[in-house]
């Protein structure tokens, strides 16, 4: 491979990680830390690449690589915000939807609620169809 092709992929993946680093900004203030450092390398690599510079290719896959752990934690501790906050919901309403008022029989709500659209009750048991 030549510098320049290697060069470009780093630059690539910069992108990449600058991207992933905007979308999680609103979890957590460090990605915007990142993305203003990922900014400043994709600039010192694309005037590398306009200037053919030499650069340090360990250097900069290491900041890469660092970045992208940084990234994938912050997504991680994303992902346990968002279920931590679902099962504190879940758990608040007893299963029942947010919405229903808490003492109501759901069973009576949804058949008030097809009658009040016109709908027939329809029951998968006999002795309800019967009934009815």
């Amino acid at each position: 491979m030549t510098e320049v092709s290697v060069l470009q992929q780093y630059l690539e993946k910069a992108y990449a990680l600058a991207y992933k680093a905007q979308k999680l900004i609103s979890t957590d203030r460090a990605a915007y830390r990142i993305k203003k450092e990922l900014n400043e390398l994709i600039n010192t690599l694309e005037e590398y690449v306009a200037h053919g510079f030499e650069y340090d290719r360990v250097e900069v896959g290491n900041k890469l690589r660092y970045y992208e752990k940084q990234l994938q934690l912050i997504e991680e501790k994303k992902d346990s915000l968002l279920l931590r906050s679902f099962r504190e919901m879940t758990r608040k309403f007893d299963g029942k939807h947010p919405s229903l008022p808490p003492n109501l029989d759901e069973e009576k709500y949804i058949i008030n609620w097809m009658a009040s659209k016109g709908y027939e009750f329809c029951s998968y048991s006999k002795q309800d169809a019967i009934q009815k």
